[in-house]
């Protein structure tokens, strides 16, 4: 069930990765051939169905495999190996703190200091075997990062310079049938080509899975003291779930490229979208557009804004206990006792209740974020006919005009058929997301500072200048994908 379980994840991971990648690095690969890019004559014979072009081959250096290889090592995937080699810590609940007496007595605040005692032993006890259990987590966590790491390093640099591999994964041919994509996916695995273009054993991915498993076994978990990883059971699996994962984002990839075949082949065919060279997405590349923007930094930064930090005041501090000769003493500092119980039990529940209020504020701040992602990105511009996308202008013209071009597209759109027009995608979305919030999700979420005008304004503002600076990003810097 966990090995099911296990695949299930990484298929579900890898296909949404796979959908910001798969173009992006269809651009460092060598294409497969598309109907677009055969170039026919009215004198040339029709093709037959079956025809299929021949891969091209492109010898890589040393150098662009070390690329390959730095571009894999901030790779999504490793973080979530190392989180489910790391697995869920289980924390107990912490002990409940007792409540002081109502009446003060010389007995009653005896019992509630014994009480407050055992308490505060209790606390001791529950933090120590939490930061146990948090530490052996974090060192599994070590385990499977370095593990996964190595075997990056292994399989995308190490034996491909050394056995003449190329490490990456070339996509099927766009125009092949969808058997033929799904065998070339899960046929990638064990088999890759040579520096020279021949097919041959993919040596490189498989002794690389296989290598960084005995690493990870012998000597990470031993440098990092987690003894039940020391084991041929953690190799088995390591190489079992490194390849299931493998075969999930070779499989995500193809089924991406089918869902955006016409945008491939007009890329492949056309290059970048441009002010004077303008064609549509799909109705499939506009959602993989939308996909794409669900993880992108803005969400998390405008989250973050939402969120704020957190006021945590210092805990209060036990009174030292006086040298008491009579009963009246006794009582005073009885009084201050339970007074300071009851201050330790405010700053908990004051600073449980700020907390969980930035919380609160995060999960609005993102959800107006992503909201707006869903309406500017995929909702009105497959309602409307529109286009998502931010349409540079392109090296050809001057700094100023391409400047221009950045934020005049913040009001100014394109329809599918080339048209220009008012970018209601845009506008609404960004607009309709922040009223959405301030009616919606704050009042659900229990924070009325953020249901005022002068928030929805500001929200507003926030996302148009943060659209104006993607814009000049998507102009300037080099474009990948389509």
């Amino acid at each position: 069930m966990n090995r099911s379980l296990l695949f299930i994840i990484l298929l579900c991971v890898n296909c949404g990765v796979s959908c910001r990648s798969a173009q992006a690095e269809d651009d460092d690969l060598p294409q497969a051939p598309s109907a677009y890019s055969v170039e026919t004559t009215a004198s040339e014979q029709t093709l037959p169905h079956s025809y299929q072009p021949a891969m091209p081959v492109t010898t890589l250096t040393w150098g662009m495999k070390l690329n390959y290889y730095l571009r894999s090592t901030g790779s999504f995937r490793n973080f979530l190996e190392a989180g489910l080699v790391a697995g869920i810590p289980n924390l107990p609940s912490a002990p409940s703190q007792p409540q002081p007496p109502a009446v003060i007595t010389i007995d009653n605040v005896q019992h509630y200091a014994d009480a407050m005692d055992a308490y505060g032993n209790g606390m001791d006890a529950w933090r120590r075997s939490s930061e146990d259990e948090l530490r052996y987590r974090g060192r599994r966590f070590a385990v499977g990062l370095t593990t996964a790491e190595t075997r990056q390093l292994l399989s995308n640099f190490v034996l491909p310079v050394a056995l003449h591999q190329d490490p990456r994964y070339v996509a099927a041919d766009i125009d092949g049938t969808f058997g033929q994509r799904m065998w070339h996916a899960a046929s990638s695995i064990v088999v890759t080509r040579g520096d020279n273009g021949r097919l041959e054993p993919n040596y490189s991915k498989l002794g690389g899975t296989v290598a960084a498993a005995f690493i990870g076994k012998q000597v990470y978990a031993k440098q990092f003291d987690v003894p039940q990883l020391q084991t041929g059971q953690f190799v088995r699996r390591y190489i079992g779930y490194s390849l299931a994962g493998d075969l999930a984002t070779n499989v995500g990839r193809e089924l991406v490229r089918s869902a955006i075949k016409p945008d491939i082949e007009m890329y492949n065919s056309q290059g970048v979208a441009t002010q004077d060279s303008y064609y549509p997405l799909s109705v499939g590349g506009k959602f993989f557009y939308w996909i794409r923007s669900t993880w992108g930094l803005r969400n998390f930064i405008q989250g973050a804004l939402m969120a704020g930090i957190p006021d945590i005041p210092d805990q209060p501090e036990q009174p030292p206990v006086p040298d008491i000769k009579t009963e009246q003493q006794a009582l005073i500092f009885d009084a201050i006792f339970v007074q300071y119980g009851k201050d330790i039990q405010a700053w908990r529940d004051n600073l449980e209740s700020d907390v969980r209020y930035h919380e609160r504020r995060l999960i609005g701040g993102f959800s107006e974020s992503e909201t707006q992602q869903f309406l500017a990105n995929f909702a009105l511009p497959s309602a409307l006919g529109m286009e998502p996308r931010y349409i540079p202008l392109g090296p050809d013209y001057s700094a100023g005009a391409r400047i221009g071009n950045a934020f005049s597209s913040i009001v100014m759109g394109h329809t599918d058929s080339g048209r220009k027009m008012v970018n209601i995608p845009m506008l609404a979305g960004t607009v309709g997301a922040a009223f959405m919030a301030k009616e919606l999700y704050y009042p659900k979420l229990g924070v009325p500072e953020l249901e005022s005008n002068r928030v929805l304004a500001k929200t507003i503002g926030f996302n148009f200048a943060a659209d104006g600076l993607l814009n000049l990003f998507g102009e300037f810097l080099i474009h990948k994908g389509f």
